[in-house]
């Protein structure tokens, strides 16, 4: 099947290529900012229709502009174009509100169509920038077709690109197995077959020492150089944390699309368990959302299939026999059922039941759906 896949690699610009590529940064900042500021300028009697400058036009009139990639500013020019197509958008489910000016930052990007750059060897050409070193960590697949790079900067001053490809995946072969998984704090998760993983807790570990480099940052003058060393210290010791956590979820991931053809998670609100101040920094550690989105998408690449239960279906309280614990408190970690006399380890029985509900509401579905094309089979 045809999907689209990218490939981030490490960049290693020189000192002039930096100097271009923070150019581009700007330049492209400056290119929506414009156009933000026309959009706003919207008055129902005095500014009716606003003129929104193309990048051709900003260009002619800005000559520092001219250093630049062009095509890097028609693309942001066309980000806007589909950003005001979205904002109003009738059929869209997620709302989003007005534009906003971008302001200058130590995370930028921006990003060239698939004929403004060219992979030779371990380079990447890049229109106005010339060959840059990269790491190639990975190949790419026999088949492919570049469709965009877009080059970033993080905030320890790390370059890096990620190139979009099309590219044909296949799926990953069946082992007829099916899992549950309840997710935690404590334990990242129990699955239904009895595997527990445990939670690395990345930034739990890594506490004490950013608490150090704050306290010494805080205690730098405003402006100095020191000031500015210790900051990329603290912004490489919170990409530090990131990555092992990317590593930690990709590889799990990776490891349950391989082992089972369907997962079942709860459809947790985890926007609504982060306002919760006791447990908003342990949930922000856990990455409860990212690991499902990473489970989702490799699920629809290697044809393998993720189904999502009722965040209301009360899978810890429900003991086996069906008898509904009304009384059981986060605390309770083990307890036994009044009816059946059963012990249960709560984890390990929300696994289990998330993975009867899941199958229960999967017939339900096929139930539902055969019955509506009976029906409209007898309407014909």
């Amino acid at each position: 099947m045809i999907k689209l896949k990218a490939y981030k690699f490490r960049l290693y610009p020189n000192k002039e290529q930096e100097v271009l590529l923070n150019k581009t940064f700007g330049c492209v900042r400056y290119a929506w900012n414009q156009n933000v500021a026309n959009f706003l300028s919207y008055d129902k009697e005095t500014n009716l229709n606003p003129e929104f400058k193309t990048s051709t036009q900003l260009r002619g009139e800005i000559e520092w502009m001219q250093e630049v990639s062009a095509a890097a500013i028609q693309q942001k020019e066309l980000d806007f174009k589909e950003f005001k197509k979205q904002l109003f958008s009738k059929s869209r489910k997620n709302k989003i509100g007005f534009p906003k000016f971008k302001k200058k930052s130590n995370r930028q990007s921006y990003r060239l169509p698939n004929q403004k750059f060219k992979i030779v060897n371990d380079k990447i050409q890049l229109e106005k920038i010339g060959k840059v070193k990269f790491v190639k960590d990975r190949e790419f697949p026999e088949f492919y077709k570049f469709l965009s790079v877009t080059i970033s900067k993080n905030p320890s001053g790390q370059y890096f690109i990620s190139i979009l490809v099309e590219q044909e995946i296949n799926y990953k072969s069946k082992t007829s197995k099916e899992c549950g998984i309840d997710v935690g704090i404590s334990v990242f998760s129990t699955q239904s077959d009895g595997i527990e993983v445990d939670n690395p807790k990345y930034f739990s570990k890594n506490q004490a020492k950013l608490k150090r480099l704050q306290q010494h940052f805080s205690r730098k003058q405003k402006g100095s150089n020191r000031r500015n060393k210790c900051k990329i210290k603290i912004a490489k010791l919170h990409q530090k944390i990131a990555n092992q956590r990317q590593w930690f979820l990709h590889n799990y991931s990776t490891y349950l699309i391989e082992n089972y053809d369907r997962v079942f998670i709860e459809d947790l609100d985890v926007k609504g368990l982060l306002e919760k101040k006791q447990l908003s920094k342990e949930i922000s550690d856990v990455s409860w959302s990212e690991f499902f989105r990473m489970l989702e998408y490799k699920a629809n690449w290697y044809g393998k299939e993720v189904v999502k239960v009722d965040r209301y279906y009360a899978s810890s309280k429900t003991c086996g026999c069906g008898v509904k614990n009304e009384n059981l408190k986060l605390s309770d970690r083990i307890w036994t059922c009044s009816s059946c006399g059963t012990e249960n380890k709560r984890d390990e029985l929300a696994s289990q039941n998330i993975l009867k509900e899941g199958r229960r509401s999967l017939g339900d579905q096929v139930k539902t759906n055969v019955e509506t094309e009976v029906t409209k089979s007898l309407k014909r």
